[in-house]
């Protein structure tokens, strides 16, 4: 395959896997049946199997939502420089990007999500609730995925510089030390940043750096045999997960759902390639992912104003909900494109 054609296939199952990740994010906020008390006494068993069944897609499969994000955010980042030692140039450049791509929108749906809550009467109007929402993203939970990213794209020059100058077996053991940090993230007295957000963000620096031809490979039997193995691996950490002594200690039973997690992102990965999903060109929706990640929040907690609760609904409105928000988040994307272009482009961060 040429160059060229490479870089389209690879580009075009970027933006596919961005989508199913970010329906995945919405699924993990749609939770809603847990909520409903007393749900198991008057719907018996029933009630049991559907809420395991949301429970597995909202909290078990979806969690690999926001660590396939970090993993596809290291994987560009290395995969831009191709390879190269990165220069003063190239740093200056990918943090200028990043201030307008990830900084700028960070501050403004903060502030927007702020004022819609002072709004309702939800927050309070000082300067330290003000200064709380813009940092520490105080009415919009879901963007704490959005301070890593800034703080790991600070970190991602440094990082990379030390992958690339290595082997894939030393880049390999560094990235397994950092897996061993992650996993003991709760006897740390400091947190400089979010130790399993850091592995998800290496495992793609590295694998970009040295697994590329296998991560891009247009083979099938490769994509099959790698889904295979993550599948294993994603069944394999969730049994363990049920023993000792990954049921007894904490490191362990963290390390169990981190390995759980990576294995999911690159099973996914693995399965869309080999089924051919992203092949195509994309649908427009899906090119509009950060908008929808970005609203898809308000958009459920203003549904769920108006959700009766019996299981019915709660249930119903779990399956709809990736398409009510995806459908609103995108309509208000055309509309604003069409009339506030330039709005679009900063809330969006260009995309």
């Amino acid at each position: 395959m040429s160059g060229d054609k490479r870089q389209g296939s690879f580009e075009n199952r970027a933006v596919w896997f961005g989508a199913v990740l970010t329906v995945l994010v919405i699924a993990v906020h749609s939770v809603n049946l847990h909520m409903l008390e007393g749900g198991s006494q008057a719907f018996g068993a029933a009630f049991s199997v559907l809420s395991y069944i949301e429970r597995f897609f909202g909290e078990e499969l979806g969690q690999i939502a926001v660590p396939g994000f970090f993993f596809m955010s290291g994987y560009l980042f290395s995969r831009g420089l191709s390879g190269r030692r990165i220069t003063v140039t190239d740093i200056k450049g990918k943090w200028g990007r990043r201030i307008f791509s990830l900084v700028i929108p960070y501050l403004l749906w903060n502030l927007i999500y702020y004022v819609i809550y002072l709004a309702f009467g939800e927050a309070e109007l000082s300067a330290g609730a003000l200064f709380d929402a813009l940092i520490n993203h105080s009415c919009d939970p879901v963007f704490w995925y959005m301070k890593e990213l800034i703080i790991l794209s600070v970190l991602a020059p440094f990082l990379y510089a030390v992958f690339c100058d290595g082997k894939a077996k030393s880049a390999l053991f560094i990235t397994a030390m950092i897996f061993i940090v992650a996993s003991n993230y709760q006897t740390l007295t400091f947190h400089a940043v979010n130790e399993d957000a850091l592995f998800y963000y290496s495992c793609g620096m590295v694998g970009a750096l040295f697994f590329d031809d296998v991560l891009e490979s247009e083979g099938e039997d490769i994509h099959r045999n790698m889904t295979l193995v993550c599948l294993l691996l994603f069944i394999g950490a969730e049994g363990l997960r049920l023993i000792p002594p990954f049921s007894t200690s904490a490191a362990f039973f963290t390390g169990a759902v981190i390995l759980q997690r990576i294995a999911g992102v690159l099973g996914l990965w693995a399965f869309m390639a080999w089924q051919r999903i992203g092949g195509e060109e994309p649908r427009p929706w899906m090119r509009t992912a950060f908008f929808i990640y970005a609203t898809h929040y308000g958009i459920i907690r203003a549904v769920s104003l108006f959700l009766p609760e019996n299981v019915p609904a709660l249930l119903l409105s779990f399956l709809l909900m990736p398409a009510i928000c995806i459908s609103l988040a995108y309509g208000a994307s055309v509309v604003m494109r069409r009339f506030l272009p330039g709005v679009y482009r900063i809330l969006s961060g260009g995309r």
